[in-house]
């Protein structure tokens, strides 16, 4: 199955003016669900339909559990995910201050997945492509 993309416009990454830039982005094509995955493991293998949702489900709990202690979940031969911080710079020389709250300084939280080696030479090497319909190709 191809990965499908579209040409899409985009900023000019130099600044220049009266140029108009496109650029390749990837299409989502639909969603690949808990339970299209438990199906998938369920015929690929001897295990019921229901031990495999109650193996994923705890699994998902323990996920969440060990990212919000700070590990990083390392699924061999898939990726790792591991939760991070948006925050806003600040003066070092405010943080000796009695009154300091790091925390007022972070934006956000949020989860970094960073794809196996392995996996990502997969997916490179073995890629096809197909390009949708675009506005810019009228």
């Amino acid at each position: 199955m191809p990965i499908t993309y579209q040409i899409v416009g985009c900023t000019n990454p130099n600044g220049a003016e009266g140029v108009d830039y496109a650029t390749n982005r990837a299409v989502k094509t639909g969603d690949y669900d808990f339970k299209s995955l438990a199906e998938d493991i369920q015929f690929a293998t001897t295990v019921t339909k229901a031990d495999v949702v109650a193996v994923l489900t705890a699994a998902k709990e323990f996920i969440k559990t060990h990212l919000l202690q700070g590990q990083r979940i390392v699924l061999q031969e898939i990726g790792a995910l591991q939760a991070n911080l948006n925050s806003k710079c600040f003066a070092q020389s405010v943080i000796p201050l009695e009154a300091f709250d790091p925390a007022s300084y972070i934006k956000g939280c949020g989860i970094r997945f960073r794809a196996d080696a392995d996996l990502l030479r997969y997916v490179r090497t073995n890629r096809q492509l197909k390009r949708v319909p675009s506005e810019l190709l009228a």
